[in-house]
């Protein structure tokens, strides 16, 4: 099927001239004619920190539809290294990565906490010499896992981009400026410590900078107060007062993501908000009265320069604004996710993704598909 966009209103000139696009996995061969004067054209996102179950090394249809439904065109999916040192597991994971499209994906490695790393060091070193080119040359390590430190040092060895969540992010970003290598510090979320981590550093939150601080949307916007506490994250989510102290420091953010666990990927905590990304940085903006590209290169060409793609080469999400209702929060649930770890799940935003476009191809999220 075709689909022609009328009335699109698209200030950045993102689509350029675009508006007849193929609609993929449509067996009508009619063209659709949609008036898209409510629709609203951004930059799709990169969500940088993700994981996922991928079981058999496919992305589910659920978790692509959660995906588009945030705005997201390209992610970081973590998997355990040690899916990597599996043969089969590995040669089924990277057919699925470089067979995707929308959204396209790139496997990142992670040594986590509650597996065993301890022949991590030893694989790695063989790995990192010639990586497949669906497998980013990062890692996720964690501070509270006892192989931290050789770990550590093992992907700065290799040159590698190590993402760290610790608990004394101080003490590696010191290291990092000593040894002049990088380091992402996932979940900065404390103004007072930020501040202390840009004065280790020496630098503002630039795109060449070495140390990369990262935040997710969950902690930069104030949610219910009754559901605070019932949700199980690390670090925990910040009341009003601290969210609004977080957002006073943003500029020294350098990257935002999700942080979304699928689930069934882990035993462990976390949370599931890549369905509401895009929506929920839109209203982070109009929180915060910035423009916003201000907030949204944070999730897009940020991690597109961090991590290799070129960002010349990006996709669109086509956005509707509906007027918002009391009742509309009732109608979140969200297939494949789990309202229990939904930190948006008493939330209407007003803003919805109705489509992905990359190319000459759109592919219509589950907010238009009844429409069509």
């Amino acid at each position: 099927m075709q689909m022609v966009l009328e009335n699109l209103r698209d200030d950045a000139g993102l689509l350029g001239e675009r508006r007849v696009f193929n609609v993929p996995k449509w067996r009508d061969a009619d063209t659709r004619i949609v008036d898209a004067r409510e629709w609203r054209a951004y930059p799709a996102l990169y969500d940088a920190d993700t994981l996922l179950t991928l079981r058999g090394g496919h992305l589910s249809e659920a978790d692509r539809e959660i995906a588009l439904a945030g705005g997201v065109a390209n992610l970081n999916a973590s998997i355990a290294w040690q899916r990597m040192a599996d043969p089969a597991d590995a040669a089924a994971l990277l057919r699925s990565a470089q067979d995707a499209d929308m959204p396209r994906i790139r496997l990142l490695l992670s040594a986590m906490p509650d597996c065993d790393n301890t022949g991590f060091v030893d694989w790695f070193a063989a790995f990192a010499r010639v990586p497949p080119p669906s497998v980013l040359a990062a890692c996720k390590l964690y501070g509270r896992d006892a192989t931290f430190n050789s770990n550590l040092e093992a992907v700065w060895r290799a040159n590698w981009l190590p993402m760290v969540y610790t608990d004394d992010p101080e003490r590696v970003v010191e290291r990092a400026v000593a040894m002049g290598k990088p380091v992402v510090i996932r979940h900065a979320t404390h103004p007072d410590a930020i501040s202390r981590l840009r004065a280790i550093a020496g630098t503002a939150a630039t795109d060449d900078a070495l140390i990369v601080l990262a935040c997710a949307p969950h902690y930069l916007l104030p949610m219910t107060a009754s559901l605070r506490g019932t949700f199980n994250v690390r670090p925990p989510l910040l009341d009003d007062a601290r969210c609004i102290a977080l957002q006073g420091c943003f500029d020294d953010i350098d990257l935002i993501a999700t942080d979304h666990v699928a689930e069934g990927a882990t035993r462990g905590p976390g949370l599931q908000s890549q369905h509401r990304f895009l929506p929920a940085l839109l209203s982070l903006a109009k929180r915060m009265n910035v423009p916003t590209e201000r907030v949204l290169r944070k999730a897009s060409r940020r991690p597109a320069a961090l991590f290799g793609p070129d960002v010349n080469d990006w996709a669109v999400a086509l956005v509707a604004r509906v007027p918002v209702q009391p009742s509309m929060a009732e109608g979140n649930a969200f297939p494949g996710i789990n309202p229990r770890h939904d930190p948006y799940v008493d939330i209407a935003f007003e803003d919805r993704v109705v489509a992905m476009v990359r190319g000459l191809t759109l592919w219509p999220t589950r907010h238009l598909l009844p429409a069509i």
